[in-house]
């Protein structure tokens, strides 16, 4: 009996430490860096109080939707385009959000049924939770390239609106570049011709990466303004699959370039390997118009059977005008 008794009593015990922790867990605040374990090439916006996420194709989402109140603990909370376009195949990469007008545009890439090339699709909403309906064609195709991948809406001082891109060379053996094609006031067509902005040749490895040689690749751009007025192109170089990846920057005077590489911005090693191969990073305007960055960077080891990447947040600011820093 007296065993029966202590048995009892420690159950008791464990079941209200249990209770205590599951309360207590509740009251936490969200979490500042954390978002999802599988959440890679984040693009964001902030609308209303509420702070809006979208990602490459994941856990069976074309384009998964995670929605946060603070900037931190974004949980997922469903499918933000449910149907493919008619001319599109396989998963979609790194998506772009944008509000032109009253109409929300979610840029993307994803394969050409046709080609088997990629190309750069175009879906609307009226909301940024949408559900975003796709465009029936591609907005712009380039086969001979490699393929089309990265889009990045930017809306100049004056209000024109410009899609940036990269051609995905490196998947053919061939040089690839960050381009500027200037779009229709609505943000749907194209006028004029592209401008290269940058190459991969013109982008060495940064010295904590070990690497004296120019970087494989170049992708994922993302252009801002900075204070002084400076163009800032921010980037991603090197192979994705590894710590490696790292965010850089290019500055300009002019939007059309040319730009010159300025260096690192993040690394594994300068975020002390608490953010592995961090990249896929885009500048997010939320409360109180604080500038954030969203990126991802390997959990559990990197491209293992069992890895992923997950989305993170980091402080943000100018250094200088247009030397743009970040803080985790």
């Amino acid at each position: 009996m007296k065993i029966l008794k202590i048995i009892t009593r420690i159950v008791l015990v464990l079941g209200l430490f249990f209770l205590i922790g599951f309360f207590f867990t509740l009251e936490q605040k969200e979490p500042v860096n954390l978002a999802t374990d599988n959440f890679p090439d984040p693009t964001g916006i902030y609308k209303q109080g509420t702070y809006y996420a979208y990602a490459t194709s994941t856990d069976g989402f074309n384009i998964p939707l995670a929605k946060s109140k603070s900037g931190g603990n974004y949980q997922i909370v469903g499918e933000a385009l449910p149907n493919l376009p008619i001319w599109a195949q396989g998963s979609i990469w790194a998506p772009h959000i944008s509000q032109v007008s009253k109409r929300y545009l979610l840029y993307f890439s994803v394969i050409d049924k046709k080609s088997k090339k990629r190309s750069i699709g175009l879906a609307l909403a009226n909301n940024p939770q949408g559900p975003f309906k796709a465009e029936e064609k591609p907005v712009v195709t380039d086969d001979n390239a490699g393929g089309l991948i990265d889009p990045d809406l930017f809306q100049d001082s004056d209000g024109q609106n410009y899609l940036l891109y990269k051609n995905d060379g490196n998947a053919i053996g061939k040089t690839s570049s960050l381009w500027l094609q200037k779009l229709s006031k609505n943000g749907l067509v194209f006028t004029g011709k592209a401008e290269r902005l940058l190459t991969n040749t013109e982008v060495k490895n940064p010295n904590d990466n070990g690497k004296s040689e120019t970087v494989l690749t170049i992708e994922a751009p993302y252009l801002t303004q900075a204070p002084d007025g400076t163009y800032v192109l921010l980037f991603s170089a090197g192979s994705y699959a590894t710590a490696n990846y790292f965010t850089g920057y290019a500055i300009s005077k002019k939007l059309s370039g040319p730009y010159h590489y300025k260096g690192a911005l993040a690394t594994t090693a300068s975020l002390k390997n608490q953010i592995v191969g961090p990249g896929g990073a885009e500048l997010v305007q939320g409360k109180n118009n604080v500038e954030t960055l969203l990126l991802h960077g390997w959990i559990n080891g990197v491209n293992k059977t069992k890895s992923s990447r997950q989305l993170y947040e980091l402080s943000f600011f100018w250094e200088e005008g247009h030397i743009p820093k970040v803080t985790k």
